[in-house]
């Protein structure tokens, strides 16, 4: 098992540039995913799945790329927590107790904490 790791703001700073590639690739290959899906699922209706598709290729390789970038994440110790929000937490130690430091996609750096059940909503400023 993996040690828990905690981030000081500046680490967690120095990750957001690889955290937006990253949610940017997750973002299009989800998008690449759900398209698929529309042009596969009314075929695996009319015909079983015996033959395969002449997308199961390009279904596989984007599905196990989209596995490799969260496995990825989490194992710097990221928690990527919304996909469509580019909302990523990042275990840290406050005042002796562990909280969250919390970053969006569309913030330059971090600027908020949150408590562990606090959530998005609980924010915080530092």
């Amino acid at each position: 098992m993996q040690e828990k790791r905690y981030f000081t703001l500046e680490e967690a700073n120095a990750c957001i540039p690889e955290l937006v590639d990253e949610i940017s690739q997750l973002r299009a290959i989800r998008n690449l995913l759900a398209g698929l899906h529309a042009e596969i699922t009314p075929l695996l209706e009319v015909v079983s799945s015996n033959g395969g598709s002449k997308h199961t290729p390009a279904l596989l390789k984007a599905t196990a790329d989209f596995e490799e970038i969260l496995e990825r994440i989490a194992a710097r110790g990221c928690h990527l927590k919304g996909l469509d929000p580019g909302l990523v937490d990042f275990p840290h130690l406050r005042e002796g107790r562990e909280v969250y430091l919390c970053w969006r996609i569309n913030e330059n750096e971090i600027r908020y904490w949150h408590e562990i059940d606090g959530g998005f909503e609980g924010r915080q400023r530092l």
